[in-house]
Order: structure tokens, then C-alpha cells, then sequence
């Protein structure tokens, strides 16, 4: 990794500290680049004091951080969510708004060996498949987890050993979550009574499902490519003569597949009563037989095909113009956008979803749907390219692109906001003047 730049998720805990200790060292030998980011859920009385304890200790150890503060209640209560699913979206869409802006390569979390079996049982418990038998991938996509491999206990004899401070989050020790009671409860039940080395063999489960998970999804990849008939916005035909004669194994992969195209989201939201619904159709006599899922997404077996589509939802194209400064109310997403000019010396990050050199923009600004050809130039990558390309390449689910709101002036894209900044409109070295852009709910 020479010359990569990392963005490490730094909470001030023990794991993520003894982390960092770990890539400043290998940074000096390999010649890479860390870059701390810590997110302040503001869920608990010390989630301020944590914050300014990882910046203070990143200033003096002369390692980048950045800081961001989110209302993690407010957004799981706007989403319907629970505050551990919600904190850790908003977790990890900072890490990638980072990774993009920094035009960094990697993210590393401080996972260990013991969250490795913890997420294991609790997959276990709640209903898996082999994938979810997996537990949590040492490398995924920009992903890695650095310390899969070793136990808390050796973390905390590693930070004793090197002086190394920490917080501690008080939260990690309530019943209330069931994440907790498998940690502090069951996995001490079931070493003491059943099996002492508990953690080694459900980490030993992982790998044999992370490694025979492999050969199945290079498979049944070459039977997605076989079976798709045709793909286009909203709607998959598969070839149903080949699904059928697949085993059930390779249907449902290739059925899930399906379902998170059209319906986006992720795996986990799609329940195995709708594969085995949808590959039940294979096998139905007659002319046409339909299903309807659920999230607007119909099933059409008609004769030969297979046809999964999706009703897209009608959105009403919708414009306003900004003032600057100002706040302006946009009813498709319920959420006030507030707009205000800083220096940039004097520009805080904390709660901005985007912010742009203001003396390289044009006026006047709108708030406003995407529209057909639309063109834009995201930040960081070479050339230009259609707001629908876009989207389909950061999987944005279908039914929540023409409510998405963009900046513009006239035809001209400066941010889909809350996702990309257009390079024309990037803060750079010559920048004085930033343009800043904040959301609040009602």
C-alpha cells in the first residue's frame, strides 16, 4: 500500500486506538497515509468529551482527523431504524463521503476476532444462510479489518504494554442492545458449559462459509450472465427453462440478485418467504402467473420469462431557488437545506453535507429534481458523465432518484447534495470563500 491514504474509523476506544497504534507503525515502514475519522452520534453525555479526546490526541500524534456530529436519534426515527443500524449507516456513508473527498484508497476498521464470532452467533440467532455464516469480511470492497485475527484480550494486554489511553463507551455494557447480551451473556454461558474454545470455532465457521461462499458466487455469477434476458431501469427478464434447471442453491442467488436490483437496498432486506415465492413461479403450469412483493415489486412468469419490475413511483418535478444566506424548506425530502458563506479558514465541517468555493459558482442557485441529460462532473473522477449513470453506478435505489435533490444554476450541476461535489465547484488551494451547506429536519 505505498503512497495509499487510509481512512481509519477512530472511536477513542480500546480496539480502534490499539489500531491506530499498529498502521502509524506499519505507515512509517510502508510509506502509506492515515487519516483519522471519528463520528459523534450525540447519544450520550461523553460523546462530546470522546470527540475532542480522539482530536487531541490525533494533533499530537500529527495524524489528519476529522470530526463530524450527527442527531443519530433524530435520523433513526426519521428512517423507522434502531440507533445501532442507524448509527452505523451514517458511520460509514462519513467514512465514504471522506474516502471520496480525500481521494483516499482504503477504510480499516478495528473489528477483532471476538466481534468476528459475536456477529457470527448473532446471525445465527436472528436466521442466516452461509453468507450471513461469514460474519464480517477481513477485506471487503475498500474495506478491511486489519485485526480479524487477534482476540480483545491481547488488544488490551497490547495497549497496557504500550501506554496507549482509550475511552470507555458505558453503552457497550447495557442489556438493552442484543448485541451486549451475546457478548456479556450468552458467549460466557456457552464457553463455560459447552466449549471453552467457543471463539475459535465459530471463527473457524466463518472461514469455511466465507471460502465455500466464494466458489458458489463465482458460479452462480456465470448463471446470472446466462439467465439475464434482458436489464433496464426498473425492470429484469430472466430466462426461466435455464432457472429451472439450476439447483435451488443458484435460483435463489440469482433471485436475490434480481430483487436488489429492482427493489435496491440490501441483502438483508429481502426475506428467504420471497425467494422461495419467487422460485416457486419456476415450476407453476399455464400461460402467466403473477406475484406481488412487497416495496411495489411485481413477478410476471410468462412463458419462458421471468419478469421482475418495479412501479416507478411518480415524483412531480420540483425547482426553488436559494438564498444566500438563507434556509429554504424542500417538502420531497421533509428537510430545511440552510445555505451561509465563511472563509475558509474559519469553515467547520460538523454537520455539512456540502461545501463549495462560492466565487467559482453562478448565480442564481436552485435547489431542483434531476431532469433528462443531465450532465455532471463528479469530484474525483476524470470526465463527465449523466446524473442517471451516476446514480446507477453509487446504487441509488431507483425509487429515491427524482426525489434526490441537486444544486444548480441554469443547466449547470455544482452537487447532488449529500453525495457529490462537481470538481468545478471543489474548494482547492486557491479557494477563499466557501459556500456551506447544512440539512436540518422540521
Amino acid at each position: 500500500m505505498p503512497g495509499e491514504k487510509v481512512i481509519l474509523a477512530l472511536s477513542g476506544g480500546p480496539d480502534s486506538m490499539a489500531l491506530l497504534s499498529v498502521l502509524r507503525e506499519l505507515a512509517d515502514k510502508i510509506g502509506f497515509m492515515i487519516i483519522a475519522a471519528h463520528l459523534n452520534h450525540g447519544l450520550r453525555e461523553e460523546a462530546d468529551e470522546e470527540a475532542r479526546f480522539v482530536e487531541d490526541y490525533c494533533r499530537l500524534q500529527g495524524i489528519p482527523c476529522y470530526v463530524k456530529k450527527e442527531d443519530i436519534k433524530e435520523i433513526a426515527a426519521r428512517r423507522k431504524k434502531s440507533l445501532e443500524e442507524a448509527g452505523r449507516e451514517e458511520r460509514y456513508r462519513f467514512f465514504r463521503e471522506l474516502k471520496k473527498e480525500l481521494s483516499a484508497h482504503r477504510i480499516a476498521t478495528a473489528h477483532h476476532k471476538d466481534d468476528l464470532a459475536e456477529t457470527v452467533l448473532h446471525h445465527i440467532i436472528r436466521g442466516t444462510g452461509i453468507k450471513g455464516l461469514r460474519g464480517i469480511m477481513p477485506v471487503n470492497g475498500d474495506l478491511i479489518r486489519p485485526l480479524l485475527a487477534v482476540t480483545r484480550r491481547e488488544i488490551e494486554a497490547y495497549l497496557e504494554q504500550k501506554g496507549i489511553p482509550y475511552c470507555i463507551d458505558q453503552s457497550n455494557y447495557e442489556p438493552v442492545y442484543l448485541r451486549n447480551r451475546i457478548r456479556h451473556e450468552l458467549i460466557p454461558y456457552l464457553r463455560e458449559e459447552f466449549n471453552p474454545r467457543l471463539v475459535e470455532a465459530l471463527c473457524q465457521l466463518a472461514y469455511i462459509a466465507r471460502i465455500e461462499n466464494e466458489v458458489l458466487e463465482e458460479e452462480a455469477s456465470k448463471y446470472w450472465q446466462e439467465a439475464l434476458r434482458l436489464k433496464e431501469e426498473g425492470k429484469i427478464v430472466l430466462d426461466v427453462p435455464l432457472l429451472s434447471r439450476l439447483h435451488p442453491a443458484y435460483q435463489h442467488r440469482i433471485i436475490i440478485q434480481a430483487l436488489k436490483e429492482i427493489r435496491g437496498g440490501e441483502e438483508g432486506d429481502i426475506s428467504l418467504k420471497e425467494v422461495m415465492e419467487v422460485a416457486g413461479l419456476l415450476g407453476k403450469t399455464g400461460s402467466s402467473r403473477v406475484l406481488h412483493l412487497s416495496g411495489g415489486v411485481k413477478v410476471n412468469k410468462a412463458y419462458q420469462e421471468l419478469i421482475i419490475s418495479r412501479k416507478r413511483e411518480e415524483v412531480e418535478p420540483y425547482c426553488y431557488q436559494v438564498e444566500i444566506p438563507g434556509e429554504i424548506y424542500v417538502p420531497e425530502q421533509d428537510a430545511f437545506y440552510v445555505f451561509s458563506v465563511t472563509d475558509i479558514d474559519k469553515l467547520d465541517k460538523n454537520g455539512v453535507i456540502a461545501y463549495l468555493d462560492y466565487e467559482r459558482l453562478r448565480f442564481p442557485l436552485f435547489i431542483r429534481s434531476r431532469r433528462p441529460g443531465d450532465i455532471f462532473r463528479p469530484r474525483g473522477l476524470k470526465g463527465s458523465k449523466k446524473v442517471k449513470d451516476f446514480f446507477i453506478d453509487e446504487k441509488i435505489p431507483l425509487h429515491e432518484r427524482d426525489k434526490i435533490p441537486l444544486l444548480a444554476a441554469e443547466d449547470k450541476i455544482y452537487a447532488i447534495l449529500g453525495i457529490r461535489v462537481a470538481e468545478e465547484a471543489a474548494v482547492n488551494n486557491a479557494t477563499q470563500k466557501v459556500l456551506v451547506i447544512k440539512k436540518r429536519g422540521k
